[in-house]
Order: C-alpha cells, then structure tokens, then sequence
C-alpha cells in the first residue's frame, strides 16, 4: 500500500466515519481523529469498552496501550472510551465493522450472535485455571478453522483475551449445599445461567451495576457470573456475608479486537508492534486481576465474609444434570457449526495447557490461604 492510501487511514477512524456522527460525543471523536490524518503515518485508535477505567480489564487494555505507543514511539496512540461510553456492549463487534471504533472489548456474553464458537470459552465445569482459559481462547483462533471463521466473516482480528476468573455466589445466607440454593432469586447471565436453573435457582438478568442495591432491598437473594476480581469494582466485597465457590471454574470471558481492514492497512512495523504488546496481554491480564483479587480477599476477611464450597461429588451431579456442553452443541451444529468439533479442540487444549500451568484463581488463593 502506498504511503497516500496509509495517510488516509491514519486514525483509523477517518475513512470509515458515518456510524461516528450518531452524537455529539462522537462529533469529538471524529475531529480529533481527522486531526491526525494530515501529512504522517500516525494513528489514533479508538477502543471501546463496557468496563470502568479501573477494572482488571480495563487496566490490562491501558498497559497494552502505554506499550503500544512506546514501541511505535507515539506512531499508534489508543484512545479508551470507558462504560460504553461509544457504544453498547452488544453492539462492541459490529461497531468495529461499521467504523464507530476501531477497536473493541467484546464479552461473550454478547457474542452469540456475532462470534458464535467463541462463546465455547462460557461452558462451566470445563477448567478452574483462567490461565488455561485465556491461553484457549489464542490457540482455538490458531488451530480451529470453525473458530476462526467467525472472526474472518466480521471483519475483526483477535488481538488478546482479557481476564475473568472463576464464577464466585454471593449470598446473603449461608448454604451448606445445592439443596439451599433451589427457589432463591440470584443475579446471573450467559450459560451460567442454564447452570443455575438446573439448581433448582430463579436465574434474575441485571446489570452488575445493579447488583449491590438488588440485594440490599431484597430484590436478589445473591449474585452470580461474577468472580472474586470483579466485587471490589461494584462494591460487592464489603457486602457479600457469604462467598461460595460452586466449583463452576472459568464461565465466561471478554477479548480485544481490531478491525481487520485497518490492520491489514497499517504499515508492518505497526502490525508487529500491536502483536507484540498483545502477546503479553494473558500475562498482564493475570496480574492486574491478582491485584484486584487480593483487594477483595482482604475486604471480606475484614468483614468477616465467610467463604463456601460444595462437596466434588455434588459438583459432578450438577454438571451432568445441567447437560450445558451438550445443548451447546447441539443449538449451533443445527445453524450448521461444527461445534463438536471446537468442543473437541477446547477440551484438548485445556488438558494440555493445564499440565503447564500452575496458575490458582484469585477465589481459589484466597479461601486457600484463609484455611492456613
């Protein structure tokens, strides 16, 4: 590509404008945009997220950002809009397509429609390592053509996954097994909550946000589709009496994407340095998320939240009575996926990247080192 065609996709947002103009706010965002598209091979890169500034997710998206920008010495800058403050979470993947971000947080929560085999990553029981997850995540874009190909029809290209942890349940009363939990009210989403109705539990949809007042008026009896790492940035940890591990492991995920058109079109020493950055993202994405673990093990202790878990064996009865892997599967080889075949994949990375990985979950430290 010659260097007029580069200049005119600096910013990455300045060709594909339209969807830009729907607000004031993104008025802001194109003027600025279009400012560097004058003369250099810069870039601006505007990233849209559902998640706070201070979350672990957001945290670990500034780190790949700042390093960005350091090995393009400022060619490529990100700008992080926070809260869905440009777009709305559902609307994260499409938005990179149709040139209101370049750039995108897309959860798999939201993904069904978009990414379909990605929400593979969301099926409970499978892996208690978030680093055996994460890593899944990579290698099934890599070696899965199924996988793959969602990601090639909607015009995006996975940068790196963003961390999430394990499910946690957080009660306002204490259960001493899956018999306490039948008939209570609790805050879920995606396939945990196919999980939880198999419980005998009344699955609510609500946004986190909304969480911590539900439960003090009684609305919610608990939450879940939420890991330990998550309670301290919707003040969740100081007001959850009691914690339960339900032995659900890793249920859901969020990834970094960038639309394909505007990577292929920066020059190759852009392409390589976001690569770069993006091949520590699990490693940075794990830290920041012990960071804000540790945070909310140390707020429970001192709030004398006490933590739960099930017994294996009933464990293993839910996973086979929730029968969640197979309807997985079921519901896309009907739309014509190969989804045993992914499944397959997933189980078989996971296996081996657990013997390599010696990596505990936040929730799993922290009831670990209060038992010591």
């Amino acid at each position: 590509m010659n260097a007029g065609a580069r200049r005119a996709r600096a910013g990455g947002s300045v060709r594909r404008s339209t969807g830009l103009l729907a607000s004031g706010a993104a008025l802001a965002v194109l003027t600025a945009c279009s400012g560097t598209a004058l003369g250099d091979d810069t870039y601006v890169l505007h990233y849209t997220t559902y998640s706070n500034p201070t979350s672990d997710q957001s945290r670990t998206a500034q780190r790949w950002a700042e390093e960005v920008e350091e090995l393009t010495d400022g060619g490529v800058t990100v700008r992080l809009h926070y809260s869905e403050s440009l777009v709305g979470a559902d609307e994260s993947a499409q938005a990179t397509l149709d040139g209101r971000a370049d750039m995108a947080q897309v959860g798999s929560i939201y993904a069904a429609s978009d990414l379909s085999m990605f929400t593979v990553i969301e099926l409970p029981f499978e892996t208690q390592n978030p680093e055996v997850q994460m890593t899944a995540i990579e290698r099934l874009y890599e070696e899965n053509e199924t996988y793959r190909e969602d990601f090639d029809r909607q015009g995006v290209r996975l940068l790196f996954p963003l961390p999430l942890g394990n499910a946690a349940v957080g009660l306002q009363e204490e259960v001493d097994g899956l018999d306490d939990l039948r008939g209570k009210s609790i805050r879920s989403g995606g396939l945990i909550s196919d999980v939880m109705l198999a419980a005998g539990v009344n699955p609510i949809g609500m946004t986190a946000n909304d969480i911590y007042e539900s439960m003090s008026r009684g609305v919610v009896d608990g939450y879940t589709a939420l890991a330990l790492a998550n309670l301290p940035t919707f003040g969740l940890s100081p007001a959850t009496p009691y914690l339960l591990d339900p032995g659900i492991g890793a249920y859901s995920s969020s990834i970094v994407v960038i639309n394909e058109e505007l990577f292929q079109s920066m020059p190759e020493e852009y392409q390589d340095a976001l690569l770069d950055a993006s091949a520590q993202g699990i490693s940075n994405g794990l830290e920041e998320m012990d960071a804000l673990g540790d945070v909310a093990c140390q707020e429970m202790t001192e709030n004398g939240t006490e933590f739960l878990s099930l017994p294996e064996e009933e464990t293993s009865a839910w996973k086979e009575k929730a029968g969640v892997a197979e309807g997985w599967v079921a519901r896309y080889e009907d739309r014509g996926y190969d989804a045993q075949g992914v499944l397959d994949d997933y189980r078989r990375i996971i296996e081996e990247e657990t013997e390599v990985s010696d990596y505990a979950d936040p929730l799993a430290a922290c009831m670990e080192g209060r038992q010591q």
